[in-house]
């Protein structure tokens, strides 16, 4: 991480504590909810790749519901978080398949549509481990069903820490 930057200015104030608890494996599961403008994508990026150079075998995979809204959503978003750490140099873009790659360790960030939840259960690694799930836009997934199938292929046979984020607008009324 460039040395002239400075986590305080990037996390959002709300988010100190929760920074915290994710650096320190606190919890398995994340519920960040919030409207347009909460920096909850902004915090969940930033707290993926600070995680990814802290463990040289973690990786993330991160979903929408529709695999067309991937790539100027989350990955845009993802893109933003490696280049306000002063990391660029250090990351490789693909968009097909649409991935991040750390180039000296190998480390992915891979994302997916769940149009078909079922095509997640052969998902694998070569090395290390999916440390970070993202569901972006909780709100647009069917249900938890779809939800649990995919968390369960993507952290088989690993029992390290990892942490599940799920961010979602609150919904209208109650």
């Amino acid at each position: 991480m460039d040395e002239t930057v400075r986590l305080s200015a990037l996390i959002a104030p709300a988010y100190h504590g929760l920074h915290n608890d994710l650096k320190a494996g606190g919890h398995a599961e994340y519920w960040l909810k919030g409207g347009r403008g909460s920096a909850k994508s902004s915090f969940i990026s930033l707290e993926i790749i600070l995680g990814m150079m802290r463990d040289p075998r973690a990786s993330a995979i991160v979903y929408r519901k529709v695999a067309a809204t991937l790539r100027e959503s989350v990955y845009e978003q993802m893109i933003w978080a490696v280049e306000q750490l002063g990391l660029g140099e250090r990351f490789r873009y693909r968009l097909s398949p649409l991935e991040i790659e750390r180039m000296d360790t190998g480390q992915r960030i891979m994302f997916r549509g769940a149009d078909d939840p079922g095509k997640s259960k052969s998902i694998k690694l070569a090395r290390g481990y999916f440390r970070y799930l993202w569901f972006e836009e909780l709100s647009e997934f069917d249900g938890m069903e779809d939800v649990r199938t995919i968390r369960a292929s993507v952290f088989r046979g690993t029992d390290a820490r990892c942490a599940t984020l799920f961010s979602y607008n609150p919904p209208k009324s109650a």
